[in-house]
């Protein structure tokens, strides 16, 4: 390296979590009623599967959620509720109406994949998870049945 070269920075690992249906069980609100995402119920067994992954300290957690911007706040605090510790917590835009996987695939471009090296994915919908397998060759586990 010469001294005009740029500094070498290194991608953090992390590892990449779903909100609706991977970390929380929506219950009986629609799932586009944003303003009740904060009365969602806890998944124990995903939730302590990210806890002790933070735990280990090898890896950050970061979120990613097919929820609105809207609902950053609502969000955070459920995560918080349940004892998550996450370093980033990515939502679609208030006004971004597409379907999960392709507001996720651009959120993983222009905010996951330059800051972090991903070991692997929990989600739970099937066209997410095909999108992290086949466009991003991410190893996920899927934590539910995700054909709707």
């Amino acid at each position: 390296m010469t001294s005009i070269d740029p500094p070498v920075t290194r991608r953090q690992r992390a590892v990449l979590v779903d909100v609706d249906g991977t970390l929380a069980i929506r219950g009986k609100r629609s799932p586009y009623d944003w303003s009740r995402v904060g009365e969602d119920q806890p998944n124990p067994a995903v939730i302590e599967l990210v806890q002790t992954v933070s735990a280990a300290g090898r890896h950050r957690i970061v979120v990613m959620s097919g929820r609105k911007e809207q609902c950053r706040q609502q969000t955070e605090m459920w995560l918080d509720a349940q004892g998550i510790e996450f370093d980033d917590l990515f939502l679609r835009a208030d006004h971004d109406d597409r379907p999960d996987h392709k507001t996720k695939a651009d959120l993983y471009r222009r905010f996951v994949a330059p800051r972090y090296e991903v070991a692997f994915v929990i989600d739970d919908r099937d066209s997410v998870v095909r999108m992290w397998r086949t466009v991003f060759k991410l190893t996920v586990c899927q934590v539910a049945d995700g054909d709707f």
